[in-house]
């Protein structure tokens, strides 16, 4: 839509006058007359003088970010289960209720972040092994003064030095109960300002997150730079574990500068210059392209990088949607998948994956297989007819008859349980 028809919608949604808002402007009603018809160009400061006169932001007027605000809400609209012809509004409430648009997006990733640390909690208390050493700890407590108590009080008559010795392990005993409690309080207790949950994958999640992927200190020092950038990690195995990726950073950028990357306009671009390695090819314009996320992971699904875009929700651990084509790869190593996806909101994306196989690290050993996947937005003329149906994951997807589906969706149980009402009103 031109900037000049936004600038008139929002104008008469308000109720006002062409002299008012001109007026605010600094302009006169006719010269606004003529940009609401789209017959003169405006941007600069009249663009921002008209979009405080409009109680509104100049990117909404301008019509930056629409698509991605617009993507977003057509999103949350899917995984809330409402129908295509709901979805398709998702343009007007943008256009005309940003605001309220913004906060719906924004309480959906709230919603989203819950659920993410759910997961993350759920992950600790199954893999966790100092988790698994104080649950371990909390319960041995809680059996000795159960069994502590139930003595002393069916037993009425106990010998005085007994007692003495009773009371002495109750005592002891729970004073490991309270420090036992303390103990998994604070490695599940995530207060204001401090990391959410104290797993070093998380950590160095956010690290990456923190910068985008990008590390220009990487592009043009190298692996010495390496130092000063995780110097800010608390965690001394989480500061490890970064330094590990960003010395593979390093490498790749040796091998690929950003200047060659940022130029290419797909990946089959950079296929020459990086000799066949589809994999550097797809971790390089994944780290550096804001428009694109990137997902790494091990045979065994685990995640080991993911870069999230907006509209394609990425685990931070567990697993992802099976029918994704980084866990097809690992079927036929070296093997590329350049294939269109859909997520439930409608949206196409173009998802190019690879598996290749680590050398092994001497004689008698097995080579490590590890899953790249790129993922490109794909919009107009470019979509296909017949994009694959897939979703965030099965916890999180609406699609109720994929034949892949591994567990319900807690979004379907949530909407079967208001599913009447839901029905009444749709009705009605």
């Amino acid at each position: 839509m031109p900037t000049g028809q936004r600038i008139r919608e929002r104008r008469m949604a308000l109720g006002l006058k062409q002299r008012e808002v001109a007026a605010a402007a600094g302009v006169s009603p006719s010269y606004l007359n003529l940009i609401e018809h789209d017959r003169r160009a405006i941007g600069g400061a009249l663009l921002s003088r008209l979009a405080a006169a409009l109680r509104t932001d100049r990117a909404t007027l301008a019509g930056e970010g629409d698509a991605d605000l617009v993507a977003a809400l057509r999103n949350v609209a899917a995984l809330r289960g409402l129908p295509a012809s709901a979805r398709d509004q998702a343009g007007d409430l943008a256009r005309q209720h940003p605001r309220w648009a913004r906060l719906l997006v924004a309480e959906a990733e709230a919603h989203a972040a819950q659920v993410r640390r759910i997961d993350a909690l759920g992950d600790r208390l199954s893999h966790d092994p100092a988790v698994a050493d104080a649950m371990h700890e909390l319960m041995s407590a809680v059996a000795a003064v159960r069994s502590t108590a139930s003595i002393l009080a069916q037993t009425p008559e106990i010998d005085a030095n007994w007692l003495v010795r009773f009371y002495a392990n109750l005592d002891e005993d729970s004073r490991r109960l309270a420090k036992g409690a303390a103990t998994v309080r604070d490695l599940f207790d995530a207060r204001p300002g401090e990391a959410e949950t104290n797993l070093p994958a998380e950590t160095v999640s956010r690290f990456l997150d923190a910068s985008g992927h990008r590390f220009d200190r990487l592009e043009d020092d190298g692996a010495g730079a390496i130092p000063d950038l995780v110097a800010g990690i608390v965690d001394p195995v989480a500061r490890e574990m970064a330094a590990g990726i960003l010395a593979g950073d390093a490498a790749d950028a040796a091998r690929l500068p950003r200047g060659m990357v940022d130029a290419a306009a797909s990946p089959a671009d950079l296929f020459p210059a990086a000799e066949g390695d589809v994999a550097l090819v797809l971790r390089r314009m994944g780290a550096r392209d804001p428009r694109r996320g990137l997902m790494i992971c091990d045979a065994a699904g685990a995640v080991l990088r993911s870069k999230v875009v907006a509209g394609f929700p990425l685990p931070r651990n567990g697993s992802g949607c099976p029918l994704w084509p980084v866990y097809a790869a690992f079927s036929a190593p070296g093997h590329t998948i350049d294939t269109a996806v859909e997520m439930p909101d409608g949206v196409v994306w173009r998802a190019q994956a690879v598996a290749a196989l680590a050398p092994p690290p001497g004689f008698g050993r097995a080579p490590i297989p590890r899953a790249t996947m790129l993922l490109t937005p794909v919009a107009g003329a470019a979509v296909p007819d017949r994009p694959l149906p897939v979703g965030p994951g099965c916890r999180l997807c609406p699609r109720g008859d994929c034949p892949a589906r591994r567990e319900p969706s807690v979004l379907t149980a949530r909407l079967d349980n208001t599913g009447d009402a839901m029905n009444t009103s749709t009705d009605t």
